[in-house]
């Protein structure tokens, strides 16, 4: 069987990641893949033995042609989206086109989603526009659930099929993890925490509408006096961007801006914890593979004003001096958010009900102090927490073990979707 993966997210590793680890689970089924991707994640592609294209949002309207030249010259069997959400963010946004262009190719598609689209509002926030994505995977005769991320379900039934992703992430053997904190500065008895950021995180700095700009830029201050107040112990290795504000101490931050999958599930398997400002986490989903526990942040307060601060800090039992002092600066009203600098309230925040994937990490208010600095330094130095955490990851690998085989769950998506399988 042929496949035509479109993973035309920019800035972002993860979508690729998710149609490249489905292909690599489907070799053994006789499956075949040719990728279109963007320009960011061609070096992905090029570590591989699969064909792509390569787009970009300049192309404008003319990605359909190149697209179309794709499916002309390796004649595919079926589409798979990498992921749904990204797919109709890249059309809809990037590129201004219908994103079910792909109906002329007259081939069945597989949409992947990562969120769980069919229990939410379908509301997003794309730089500082609500949208609402298009409903059509709620009627798609099937959709695949990628897992960690989406809940580990067996035998539920409906359109939405799980099935494990990234089978092939594991902890780092003893003496490779030794290498790789040496060569980051990491001394014996010392702790290292990632701190994932994404490209388009520092855009939205100066290209979104003025909520979410401002939370970009402000929020990386917040952030690093978190940080700063960790043990002299602690180091740090910031995957992608180093951002304005965090004001981390030199000496003790590694920041690698480019890195491969591979590199960047090295650096992760090779620290002792990981802090997500965002979710969905790539770090935190990986992190659960390769034993590794996190801490993420939310916002579930608008915090808008003396009324909306008195609020928080009742909820929260109180507000340190730097929080109060952050929140009275802000030029206007806080809103909640699940995927900073962005909300996805109603996505996100539905994707975490219910889901184990919840017990894997901590989770803390990012506008509660205490909590955030009290909970990075347990998962980096109290033995009861990371205990509680390794156990809560190793029962969600359990729930994965019991999941499908992958290629029995594509295969079902494919058959339902049209495809002869």
């Amino acid at each position: 069987m042929r496949l035509l993966v479109m993973a035309m997210l920019a800035k972002t590793l993860h979508e690729t990641a998710i149609g490249l680890d489905l292909v690599e689970q489907l070799r053994g089924a006789g499956v075949s893949a040719h990728f279109v991707v963007d320009v960011y994640s061609e070096r992905q592609l090029a570590a591989t033995d699969h064909p792509y294209t390569v787009v970009e949002s300049s192309m404008g309207e003319g990605v359909r042609k190149v697209v179309g030249e794709a499916v002309r010259e390796f004649r595919p069997d079926a589409i798979v989206l990498s992921d749904y959400v990204a797919h109709w963010m890249m059309c809809s946004v990037n590129y201004g086109i219908d994103p079910w262009f792909i109906d002329e190719f007259a081939l069945p598609v597989v949409p992947i989603d990562t969120v769980s689209l069919a229990d939410t509002d379908l509301m997003v926030e794309i730089s500082g526009r609500r949208m609402r994505v298009s409903d059509r995977i709620l009627t798609a005769p099937a959709h695949l659930l990628p897992v960690p991320g989406n809940r580990p379900r067996t035998g539920a039934g409906g359109r939405g099929l799980p099935y494990r992703a990234d089978r092939a992430v594991r902890p780092l053997p003893s003496r490779a993890r030794r290498e790789i904190r040496r060569s980051l500065g990491v001394g014996d008895g010392e702790r290292l925490l990632m701190v994932p950021l994404l490209p388009w995180q520092r855009t939205m700095q100066d290209l979104a509408g003025p909520t979410v700009r401002e939370l970009a830029r402000r929020v990386p201050e917040l952030v690093g006096h978190y940080l700063r107040r960790l043990p002299d112990g602690t180091r740090f290795v910031v995957a992608g961007p180093y951002l304005d504000g965090l004001g981390l101490p030199p000496d003790r931050t590694r920041v690698e801006t480019s890195y491969s999958t591979r590199r960047y599930t090295d650096l992760l398997a090779a620290s002792d914890a990981v802090l997500a400002l965002f979710l969905p986490s790539f770090a935190l989903e990986r992190a659960i593979l390769a034993d590794v526990p996190g801490l993420f942040t939310v916002n579930t307060f608008e915090i808008g004003g003396e009324p909306g601060v008195r609020r928080a800090a009742e909820a929260l039992g109180g507000l340190s001096p730097a929080v109060r002092s952050w929140l009275e600066r802000f030029p206007g009203t806080v809103p909640p958010f699940h995927m900073w600098p962005l909300q996805w309230n109603g996505v996100v925040g539905r994707l975490l009900e219910d889901n184990p994937f919840t017990t894997t990490a901590l989770r803390a208010e990012l506008f509660d102090e205490e909590s955030v600095v009290g909970g990075l330094e347990s998962v980096l130095y109290d033995p009861a927490v990371r205990d509680r955490l390794a156990a809560a990851r190793a029962a969600y690998r359990d729930a994965l073990d019991r999941l499908p085989d992958t290629a029995e769950v594509f295969a079902t998506a494919a058959r339902r979707a049209g495809a002869a399988v």
